[in-house]
């Protein structure tokens, strides 16, 4: 043991040892770990953010209660600003023992409002000159964290004492059992190879800094070598020299998180944002990550020291190294192939998600791992063959002949985070399509439903009133909505209105007083017309009312895409002239001058002291499923998943470029000294990045489209691969490697200047 403890030691003093080159290098590879242990504690904070607002929405779960004095009356009302959604609730005390909401002191009064801070910045800068005027409230506080799910969150709670009590919720008290939620195997399975793909990168780029300046460590360890080190002695020393840039790595990695977990609640990152207190990890995951970066960084020193053991004498002489063999880097692959094909259909709605998913993560890892040990014998065999060109050229391709692993180490990286994201996107895709089984229409932005509530019966002429005076507004119509269903399955809607009116909502054709219109979807398989004649349960919004109804005569009409306001019935009132239907909701439809700035603003304005008996959308706009949404959630955290890799893979890329000019500082020094241009040099260095990722590109490429296919099976779906999500995210690969290149052009200037040429 004492041995051991003597050459760990040694190897920490030789990496500390040799002046301001070491010191570079070893900041060089804490920057390289750092970047990857700080995203890694990122991830291991995501299960603390999902507890955290789980606990959060349970406290906020309003439980409904008797209609007495002890009860909070509520109403939420849902308005939009400029794309943001603001959440407002209503409320009025039924007396001094009605509970009061999490995250004010007490239930406002008439006049007045807590806001959330995210809404009072909006409320107090220009931005929000607009949104003021739906809210003449005066704001007495803020809404404390535990009311909010993040904190860009734009909430509201007003008091309302005139709120009639029988059209408001009472709610005797808050807070309820935290809900697990259910995603089904569809989604789990996203969220499973999202994990993977977007974690497993990481540890990549952290094993791959821990081998930053390679060269020259083995050259030192195989003197050792040969002055009489034993083989276990020198794997001893390698290990220090590993550990001590590993520990480097985790105090700058800790000290990046901490320091960017401080201005956390300042980011929003494609809509998504989080509490600083939530951005916490899991106790024993910051343990693994402690124990895994050092552990990962030692396995990778050591099995990188067979060259350095076994021939010592050509590391030294900087040699070419003995050709690489290739069937033990098909193993994982293979492995990771077979592990996958055997829970091929486990996971497709049809087996309930019972799928082994250790087998499932291991599979994948497998594959992905293959990449990086792959790469450095597709390098080495396809550069062997290339001959002659343009002196840059010959340059490039000669030190890539020299030492073609450290080439495919600076982009195997890249060539990992590239091949997970092709199969997260293809997969996303065909998920998407099973998920949402209809086209999603586009909202027409020229147009907007006013939806209101039935009480009072004074309420339509005076939002018509106030929308008719409000700026933008071209015309204002009206129409009633009510429903019919032949069974219980089969539900269709009707509107009633003029053919003007009916004709601005959807394509109808010639239209006249007592004609009568069926709109659906011809793509659509549910809910079949309903055949002129038949007897049907019509009904109001409530279901209070139902009245048997003859369906009159009507012309088909088929529409690419409907949706709820734009589809079913559309009678003119001559139709329904004498028919005993049961009373409607009244719709309004507002046609806008789309030439005014802010158009659907002025029309929310218009309605907003009508608060929460009124709701504003576009027409077209439709209730997603509960099903779609959390796809939607889904698929919005593993883009900014992704966002954050790719980001990480630009730095690292650009840490290891930048380690391998350092290192080959004193040949591209005798270089320019011999009067080889320093433009050479540089295109030299783009030929040396480029052809290693053009290479990587190829085989990410033919890994994330097996896996993709693999994954697929597994979710018994068909195979359908995005080949236009394929060739965007290979040609931002590219990209980022011309970035990094021209990064490094500024270190290549300083390296090929006269003081490259000292020796140390």
């Amino acid at each position: 043991m004492k041995r051991w403890f003597s050459d760990l030691a040694l190897g920490v003093r030789l990496a500390l040892g040799g002046g301001r080159t070491s010191w570079v290098r070893l900041v060089l590879t804490g920057a390289g770990i750092g970047l990857g242990v700080a995203v890694l504690l990122a991830a291991s904070s995501v299960p603390t953010i999902f507890a955290e607002r789980a606990e959060r929405s349970s406290q906020q779960a309003a439980i409904p209660g008797e209609a007495d004095d002890r009860a909070l009356y509520l109403r939420w009302w849902i308005t939009e600003y400029r794309a943001e959604t603001v959440d407002v609730r209503y409320m009025m005390a039924g007396g001094p023992q009605a509970p009061v909401p999490p995250g004010i002191p007490a239930v406002p009064g008439d006049g007045e409002m807590y806001v959330s801070p995210a809404l009072r910045e909006l409320l107090d800068s220009p931005e929000g000159e607009l949104l003021r005027e739906r809210f003449p409230q005066k704001v007495i506080g803020s809404i404390g964290d535990n009311a909010l799910t993040a904190p860009h969150d734009l909430v509201a709670m007003v008091g309302d004492p005139r709120m009639p009590r029988d059209s408001a919720d009472p709610i005797a008290r808050f807070g309820g059992p935290t809900q697990a939620q259910d995603l089904g195997p569809l989604l789990t399975l996203l969220v499973i190879v999202g994990c993977v793909v977007l974690l497993f990168p990481i540890l990549v780029f952290v094993g791959i800094s821990t081998r930053l300046a390679g060269a020259q460590r083995d050259r030192r360890l195989a003197a050792l070598r040969l002055v009489g080190a034993g083989a276990q002695r020198v794997r001893r020393i390698a290990a220090g020299e590993a550990l001590l840039g590993a520990v480097i790595g985790l105090a700058v990695g800790t000290g990046l998180f901490m320091i960017s977990r401080r201005f956390v609640e300042d980011v929003r990152l494609l809509g998504l944002s989080v509490f600083t207190g939530d951005l916490t990890p899991v106790p024993w995951l910051a343990v693994l990550i402690s124990a895994l970066v050092p552990v990962l960084a030692v396995v990778t020193s050591v099995l990188a020291m067979r060259r350095t053991v076994v021939e010592p004498l050509g590391v030294v002489r900087h040699t070419k190294p003995v050709r690489r063999v290739l069937w033990w880097r098909l193993v994982p692959i293979a492995l990771g192939a077979v592990a996958l094909l055997t829970q091929a259909g486990s996971m497709g709605e049809s087996s309930g998600g019972a799928g082994n998913q250790e087998v499932l993560i291991g599979g994948i890892v497998l594959l992905l791992l293959g990449i990086p040990t792959m790469l450095p014998w597709v390098v080495e065999r396809s550069v062997s063959r290339l001959r002659g060109g343009a002196p840059s050229w010959q340059l490039a391709i000669r030190r890539l002949q020299l030492e073609s692993g450290t080439a495919a180490r600076v982009v195997g990286g890249v060539a990992v985070v590239l091949a997970g994201a092709i199969a997260l996107q293809s997969v996303l895709t065909s998920v998407s399509a099973k998920i949402i089984e209809e086209p999603l229409s586009e909202a027409d932005r020229g147009k907007v439903h006013v939806s209101l509530r039935q009480e009072p019966q004074d309420l339509a002429p005076q939002a018509v009133g106030m929308l008719e005076r409000a700026e933008g507004v071209k015309r204002v119509h009206t129409t009633q909505s009510l429903a019919y269903r032949t069974d219980t399955r089969n539900y269709q809607g009707i509107t009633i209105g003029t053919c003007e009116a009916m004709t601005a909502l959807t394509a109808l054709p010639d239209c006249q007083d007592g004609d009568a219109f069926m709109v659906v979807n011809q793509a659509a398989t549910g809910n079949p017309a309903v055949a002129p004649g038949t007897t049907v349960t019509a009904f109001s919004e409530d279901e209070e009312i139902t009245k048997s109804w003859t369906v009159p005569r009507y012309e088909l009409v088929r529409a690419e895409i409907v949706t709820r306001n734009t589809s079913g019935l559309f009678l003119t009132p001559a139709a329904v002239r004498g028919a005993d239907l049961p009373p409607g909701r009244t719709q309004i439809m507002v046609e806008l001058d789309q030439s005014k700035a802010d158009a659907v603003e002025h029309v929310r304005n218009a309605v907003a002291p009508l608060t929460w008996r009124t709701f504003v959308s576009f027409v077209g706009e439709i209730d997603m499923a509960d099903r779609v949404v959390q796809f939607m959630s889904v698929r919005q955290a593993l883009l900014a998943g992704s966002l954050i890799t790719l980001l990480l893979a630009g730095a690292s890329l650009l840490v290891l470029a930048l380690e391998q000019v350092r290192e080959r500082r004193r040949p591209l020094a005798v270089l320019a000294a011999s009067g080889v241009p320093r433009g050479a040099l540089g295109r030299s260095l783009l030929w040396q990045n480029a052809v290693p990722l053009l290479l990587a590109l190829v085989v990410s490429t033919a890994v994330g489209t097996g896996l993709a296919a693999l994954l697929l099976r597994v979710l018994d779906l068909p195979v359908a691969l995005d080949w236009g999500g394929i060739g965007l995210l290979s040609a931002a690969a590219a990209g980022l490697g011309l970035v990094v290149t021209a990064l490094t052009l500024p270190s290549l200037r300083r390296a090929t200047g006269a003081l490259g040429l000292r020796s140390e």
